[in-house]
């Protein structure tokens, strides 16, 4: 008597057709169940940056007006992001414009959250140092949703390029900045 079956994993074999379904039907579920559980992983570790839908988050763009004096205020336009590349004390990096005194200062920042929440944190931007003006040297935050409740610390360079302990004008009272749209962080000065 001749077999007239055809062996498995053969085209028209059943067997091993469904086997293979099965198999590519596991892997799909395997990298479904991976990816689901790095975007929970990475809501339950950076929070801050990114947050169960409907929740605030500290990225993104922000906008305030810091005084730093009665007629000298500023417009300050933070860009913050998340660094996952940092090999070191750096949880955020971006970009931040200061608008005022007749011109626009922009540059990059780096900072560190202080606690896992990131309610709490510090940045540092990287501004070119305007001779006989004030500087932003280093910016604290409270986040709190919607609010960023923000103190600057700011040094003077007098028109020589010097700075003496005499001349620093206190820092200026802390000030409030909202989201924005990148379209107004993009636009600057410009925007008013």
């Amino acid at each position: 008597m001749t077999d007239t079956t055809t062996p498995r994993g053969f085209v028209g074999g059943t067997g091993g057709t469904v086997r293979r379904r099965r198999k590519a039907l596991t892997t799909v579920a395997a990298l479904a169940v991976m990816g689901a559980g790095l975007l929970v992983a990475r809501t339950a570790l950076v929070p801050w940056a990114y947050p169960l839908p409907g929740q605030p988050r500290l990225t993104g763009y922000w906008q305030g007006s810091v005084a730093y004096a009665d007629k000298d205020v500023r417009r300050v336009l933070l860009q913050i992001r998340h660094d996952e590349n940092c090999s070191m004390a750096c949880d955020m990096t971006g970009g931040i414009k200061v608008c005022g005194s007749g011109k626009e200062t922009h540059g990059g920042l780096a900072g560190d959250v202080h606690n896992w929440r990131g309610s709490r944190f510090t940045l540092d931007p990287y501004l070119p140092r305007d001779k006989g003006d004030v500087n932003i040297e280093t910016l604290d935050g409270e986040w709190d949703g919607e609010v960023i409740r923000m103190r600057a610390r700011t040094e003077f360079i007098d028109a020589s390029g010097t700075w003496g302990s005499s001349q620093q004008p206190p820092d200026p009272p802390a000030f409030e900045m909202r989201h924005i749209d990148e379209a107004a962080f993009e636009a600057g000065c410009a925007a008013g």
